[in-house]
């Protein structure tokens, strides 16, 4: 059975701020929280990504709150905005020198999500950036983008490893990061992707007065769906609100196109938390066919590699090895991941072995 994340893992009135806006919601507290639950509460919306939404309750005035409260949060809030209008500013930097040599981006999630799914882009909050690739372009951009001065957080086990198996890689900036994407998620689920259609349909917003291109809000949808799913331990609340928020207006469209990719596992448990978690009603096709949707024991054991608190690269790397094509992509990939060059493990692991023996223990934790 699919494990849950429940309700006590959150505090309430953290659960009513992530559902704000929505019909049929959690409902706010009354009176103002004293001092020690509500510093809690800017805490807990700052790690959730749900502060813009704390500001708007306050704002207002569905969540009551002192004046020092409120100037709190305004100033928390306004903080973030200025970091997010600068990591906007760094983005169309990056997707106009990777347009210079050729290469196309999709922009995943944050500003994406801001722009083209939020009734104001300030609800959405981020710290990153995340761009989509064609496979057979992200060593190619991590070639202009170490050019213009980026390093990569973690070496490519061997050559080849980011194009045919990686989810992506992450590269740094002075003060932040770039995390480049193949696919959605590692993993098993990430090879469910079909990475062809995600470039079949686009859809465009505006960053300082020039058009920047992101998934189609199908596609857009089932992405939330798989951070929200496979993300987090317990659950990120604005990213269960994402789902909430890009709830797709062709609902059996949607399903089909889960169905295909068969990853309706993911997409049902996506709906469901975020139907459950932030106390919207169970109405419409795709949230009445999430709550009674069963996992096959596959696709349980596949979830479960996501729902506890010590999920691991290698129990991930492990579950990817029976979904790879053939025997030389098998052969290829425990090449990489059992005998990875020595950029790879420098610093990291004392030989190959060591690294076997910890990769080994860590598939053990992460099957936990």
């Amino acid at each position: 059975m699919r494990r849950l994340c429940g309700e006590a893992s959150y505090p309430a009135p953290l659960l009513a701020v992530a559902a704000y806006g929505l019909a049929g919601t959690r409902p706010m507290p009354k009176e103002p929280l004293d001092d020690e639950v509500w510093n809690a509460l800017l805490t807990g919306a700052r790690k959730h990504r749900v502060l813009g939404h704390l500001r708007a309750a306050v704002s207002s005035g569905a969540l009551p709150a002192t004046d020092g409260q409120v100037a709190r949060v305004r100033a928390v809030h306004r903080a973030l905005l200025v970091r997010m209008l600068s990591l906007e500013s760094q983005l169309v930097r990056v997707v106009d020198l990777l347009a210079r040599a050729g290469l196309d981006t999709r922009v995943l999630k944050g500003s994406a999500y801001a722009h083209l799914d939020y009734p104001d882009p300030a609800l959405r909050s981020f710290i990153d950036l995340d761009l989509l690739f064609r496979p057979s372009e992200v060593e190619g951009a991590v070639a202009v983008l170490t050019s213009a001065g980026f390093t990569r957080t973690l070496a490519e086990p061997r050559p080849g490893f980011d194009r045919r198996f990686d989810k992506g890689t992450t590269l740094r900036a002075a003060d932040f990061e770039l995390d480049l994407h193949r696919t959605f998620v590692l993993g098993p689920w990430g090879f469910r992707v079909d990475l062809d259609a995600l470039w079949a349909d686009s859809a465009t917003f505006e960053l300082a007065g020039r058009p920047v291109t992101a998934l189609s809000a199908p596609d857009r949808f089932l992405h939330a769906c798989y951070h929200a799913a496979l993300g987090d331990w317990p659950l990120r609340l604005g990213s269960l609100r994402d789902v909430a928020q890009l709830h797709p207006r062709d609902e059996a469209a949607v399903l089909a196109r889960a169905r295909s990719w068969g990853v309706e596992a993911v997409v049902a448990a996506a709906v469901a938390d975020s139907t459950r978690l932030l106390g919207l009603p169970v109405t419409g096709e795709l949230r009445t066919w999430a709550r009674d949707h069963v996992p096959t024991r596959r696709e349980e054991s596949w979830l479960a590699l996501h729902t506890h608190e010590h999920k691991t690269f290698a129990a991930q790397a492990v579950a990817t090895l029976p979904v790879l094509p053939g025997l030389r992509d098998k052969a290829a990939y425990l090449r990489a991941l059992l005998f990875p060059d020595s950029g790879y493990t420098a610093g990291r692991h004392a030989s190959p072995l060591s690294r076997f023996r910890h990769g080994l223990r860590d598939a053990r934790r992460g099957h936990g």
